[in-house]
């Protein structure tokens, strides 16, 4: 190996090294800050300890190196997940309420075609319209959730993400959020493409499961013979006279799911998963 190319090899590791250190400063300095937020008396307090984490939180993704960086220290106390075809990081956290409710936080950390970074940060307006499933929302107006995981599909040569999430929502009741993600302009997202085709013969354009807070639900992603599924826990009401009161359901330890085909997610009652492997 030549001497300048044992140079430049030298250079090029003084400043990973130096880029290294640089952003674990930052991320003790987050880890810290998010700490504070969680553990703070009152919600003023935590808000304005929030309000601190999300200025030192865009500092340090505006490092154009900051994409790659693992964040795996402050992924025990938020999310940091990557979308699989690399576009975009969620850097995702909540703040518990009043009640057990929850105020939601996310910045994405997107790549332009340059290779260049964006933040788009997103604002929790909590949602409380009967006909949320079927509504359109952007950054401005996010129901706001925990992400834990992205997949990706094509739909009209375009890629939609669609996104599993959480919502502590209240005291009685959580939520599980089938979501959709895709970009519209270069600082803009849109939630709310209408690829889910449900039993009732209904479109929507995401899917809610509320249930019981002490109950448990599961949603994931799998892959079965190179197929696309959502698998879910089928909900019911503990009573019949409780079916309007979604507080109420809980799991039947049977499972319905989606498939992904024809550019949908396509809704399959009574899914066994061994007799499809």
């Amino acid at each position: 190996m030549k001497k300048w190319q044992l140079i430049v090899i030298s250079i090029l590791s003084l400043n990973l090294n130096i880029f290294s250190q640089k952003m674990s400063i930052y991320e003790d300095s987050l880890i810290n800050l998010l700490e504070k937020v969680h553990f703070s008396k009152n919600i003023d307090s935590a808000m304005k300890f929030n309000n601190s984490f999300k200025k030192t939180l865009k500092r340090c993704l505006n490092d154009p190196n900051a994409f790659d960086f693992p964040f795996d220290s402050i992924s025990n106390f938020m999310s940091t997940k990557a979308a699989p075809d690399g576009a975009f990081r969620l850097f995702n956290w909540n703040i518990e309420l009043k009640n057990q409710t929850q105020h939601y936080e996310c910045i994405i950390l997107k790549k332009d075609n340059k290779g260049n970074l964006q933040l788009i940060e997103l604002f929790d307006k909590k949602n409380t319209s009967f006909d949320f499933e079927f509504q359109i929302i952007n950054e401005k107006n996010w129901k706001g959730a925990l992400y834990f995981d992205i997949i990706p599909v094509k739909k009209n040569n375009k890629t939609i993400y669609t996104l599993l999430g959480w919502d502590g929502n209240n005291m009685f009741s959580n939520i599980k959020i089938i979501e959709t993600l895709s970009f519209v302009k270069k600082n803009n997202v849109q939630f709310g493409t209408p690829i889910f085709n449900c039993l009732d013969g209904k479109v929507k354009r995401r899917v809610v499961f509320q249930y019981n807070k002490k109950s448990y639900m599961s949603l994931k992603h799998v892959i079965i013979k190179k197929e696309h599924y959502l698998v879910f826990d089928h909900l019911i009401p503990t009573s019949p006279h409780l079916k309007d009161f979604p507080d109420w359901y809980v799991t039947d330890l049977s499972f319905d799911a989606f498939k992904w085909q024809d550019d949908s997610w396509n809704f399959i009652q009574d899914f066994d998963a061994k007799s499809n492997r």
